[in-house]
């Protein structure tokens, strides 16, 4: 089980593995310009590195030990939780890149949306419990579902042609509702105010990460405003990432 020597030197694993694949993303970036074949072939090593900051985070909510957690099902919630972070993070980071599986990747892409719903579910559950035995359905959970069940009708009416957009438009009613709901926890008391503080921060910068994605998705000719300011975002995306995945496991730690 974790100690607090084992997490330690995790997070300098972590903040090394941070530190180069930061870098390499901005050398890229001054080798490349906003030219995407050049950046897509130069950034295996970043992938790699990022996906293995992910594998360690999951495993500090792993084997977060009965000593040190708040409870064993905020444990179990934890966990699956960075499991479905992680196997979202196998989708982008690993199928996505895999050169032979280039056709397939917009279903990737796809796959690891729908493993980050579940993510914002359980958080959106976990966040909102008042007690260790609270088994109470959040009804805020109710309005993505609306929202998925709209635009896929819309989908279905041929108003969007691609699946991509109800599949974008029902994660972004997940993550604000989990933003919404992780800003609200100090209020509810069952996490200690250090513990609400670190979820509240957690969220935010999630959040952030994501508004960063939505940006590096802007597409056009290679060097263009519109290019640039897409493969910035992309860069900025792991600074946020990072952190909130820590802040989210870290949470799960038992604090004085």
């Amino acid at each position: 089980m974790m100690t607090k020597k084992h997490v330690a030197v995790i997070l300098s694993i972590i903040s090394v593995l941070a530190i180069a694949f930061f870098v390499r993303d901005w050398y890229v970036f001054y080798q490349c310009g906003a030219v995407e074949q050049c950046l897509a072939d130069s950034s295996y090593f970043q992938h790699i590195a990022k996906f293995s900051v992910t594998t360690l985070i999951t495993i500090m909510a792993l084997f977060c030990g009965s000593k040190y957690c708040i409870c064993k099902r905020d444990r179990r919630l934890l966990q699956v939780g960075m499991l479905c972070a992680f196997c979202a993070d196998i989708c982008f980071k690993i199928l996505h890149n895999v050169t032979h599986l280039f056709e397939h990747s917009a279903d990737y892409t796809l796959m690891g949306i729908n493993f980050f719903m579940v993510f914002q579910s359980i958080f959106i559950y976990r966040h909102t419990r008042t007690s260790d035995t609270d088994d109470h359905v959040p009804w805020i959970i109710v309005i993505p579902f609306a929202v998925m069940f709209v635009f896929n009708a819309l989908h279905l009416f041929g108003v969007f042609e691609a699946a991509l957009i109800p599949t974008v438009a029902t994660y972004a009613a997940f993550l604000i509702c989990s933003l919404i709901v992780a800003c609200n926890v100090p209020k509810i008391g069952y996490f200690s105010p250090k513990n609400s503080t670190i979820i509240k921060y957690g969220m935010i910068l999630f959040f952030l990460g994501d508004v960063c994605v939505g940006l590096s998705l802007a597409t056009g000719p290679d060097h263009s405003i519109q290019e640039i300011v897409a493969t910035v975002a992309n860069n900025f995306v792991w600074y946020f990432y990072v952190p909130a995945l820590l802040c989210l496991v870290l949470s799960g730690y038992k604090r004085d």
